[in-house]
């Protein structure tokens, strides 16, 4: 193995042109074993090209050998060679040990190609050749929780625990995660936490602790949503996605003033978050913060100048405090797309009537007026703002649409004929 490592120790130090030179020599007087050995390893390494030339060399000599043409299949997909990877699979022998192999890497293929039933049956046929082989109990897992097929998830999954199959991938995999992510999935959120447990007893992942207090949150069991999502954080603090969801865990454990500071420090952390401003935004509003609000909204607008639901939030903000010249002044700063919310022709109505600017304030009615016409609070305001234009007919008509939501408002009733 010396070319070999030789060419490894190369690449460990960047020094291209040696390893060049050190796979040549591999290529052209390595052994056999040297020559596999160094395809497993470029693998690992992400060099394809030089795998797959690897790996043709050997087939060279040993054109049946399932192992190889299995290897070979797996660099094929890699470079998205989805026919060249078929066509290897297909050589290996159904009398070869790698035959069981070759089959669940083609379930991978036909999925990869949208043929899931093909797929399916890849699997079934390995589960009936080595029946009590988990490997396969969990690539069915695999398959079934791709599909959304919960139950069936689980029962593979299961299987393979019972086994003794609770890691795979060098680690990197906890099957008793993957059984709390298809519980979760399901909505059977009591269940997934137990096996979250069970997972972290086996190894402390950031997308396990992830998993588990987002399921915590889903099952409304804030105390352990904020367990796990801080020593997320403590852990990662990189993990932006953790903030939100442990803020709405504070704040539905009655701490807003915890959950607004972890909003802030989240936002140090993704400074580009239009969603967490936004979400902050609205828990200042319910803290009574309006200029922490408006300010918050303000930044969520800056970037992204089309986000509607942030200008939406600002508008109601502006319009609470009868800013009425700040809604006017934001919304005719926007471009066509945005302004084309229905909400966005409400509160601007609203905003020029008040500012005397009825011409504005109709034509914006109008645009409203079609989104809108089950919503009583839209047709009294509407119905009242054509009275005092003069616009008789049509303030009857709008308010007797508004009478028939509403029919017990004296007020309204002593207006129309």
């Amino acid at each position: 193995m010396e070319l070999a490592n030789k060419m490894l120790h190369a690449l460990e130090h960047e020094d291209m042109v040696l390893a060049k030179k050190y796979f040549d020599e591999v290529v052209q007087a390595g052994t056999d074993e040297e020559q596999y050995y160094l395809a497993e390893e470029l693998f690992a390494l992400g060099f394809l090209d030089e795998t797959e030339d690897l790996y043709e060399l050997l087939l060279a000599k040993y054109k049946d050998e399932g192992e190889l043409l299995v290897r070979a299949a797996e660099v094929a997909l890699e470079k998205d060679d989805i026919d060249a990877a078929q066509d290897y699979l297909e050589k290996v022998n159904k009398e070869d040990e790698a035959y069981i192999e070759s089959l669940l890497v083609l379930a991978d293929l036909y999925q990869m190609q949208g043929l899931f039933e093909v797929s399916e049956q890849k699997l079934l046929e390995a589960k009936q050749i080595a029946p009590n082989e988990p490997i396969i109990d969990f690539a069915l897992g695999e398959y079934y929780l791709s599909q959304a097929r919960f139950a069936s998830a689980v029962q593979s999954y299961q299987t393979a625990v019972e086994a003794g199959l609770t890691i795979i991938s060098n680690g990197a995999v906890s099957v008793y995660e993957r059984i709390a992510e298809a519980f979760a999935a399901s909505g059977a959120f009591e269940e997934a936490l137990s096996y979250y447990e069970r997972a972290l007893e086996d190894k402390e992942s950031v997308d396990t602790l992830f998993g588990m207090g987002l399921t915590a949150y889903q099952a409304k069991d804030y105390t352990k949503a904020i367990h796990a999502l801080e020593h997320l954080r403590e852990h990662d603090p990189s993990y932006t996605t953790l903030y939100s969801y442990l803020a709405k865990s504070y704040e539905e454990n009655g701490e807003p003033e915890k959950a607004i500071a972890v909003l802030k420090d989240g936002l140090t952390q993704d400074e580009f978050n239009k969603e967490m401003f936004l979400e902050a935004g609205k828990l200042a509003v319910t803290m009574r913060l309006p200029e922490e609000a408006e300010e918050f909204y303000r930044q969520a607008i800056v970037l992204d100048e089309e986000y509607s639901e942030a200008i939406m939030q600002l508008n109601k903000l502006l319009l609470a405090k009868e800013d009425y010249e700040g809604v006017i002044e934001l919304v005719e700063g926007l471009g066509e797309e945005v302004v084309s919310e229905p909400q966005i022709f409400w509160d601007v109505s609203v905003a020029y009537q008040e500012t005397e600017q009825y011409n504005k304030a109709k034509a914006n009615y109008e645009l409203a007026y079609p989104h809108f016409t089950n919503n009583p609070t839209f047709l009294k305001e509407y119905g009242l703002f054509l009275r005092e234009e003069g616009e008789h007919a049509k303030s009857q008509e709008i308010l007797r649409s508004y009478l028939e939501l509403e029919p017990e408002d004296t007020e309204i009733l002593s207006l129309v004929d």
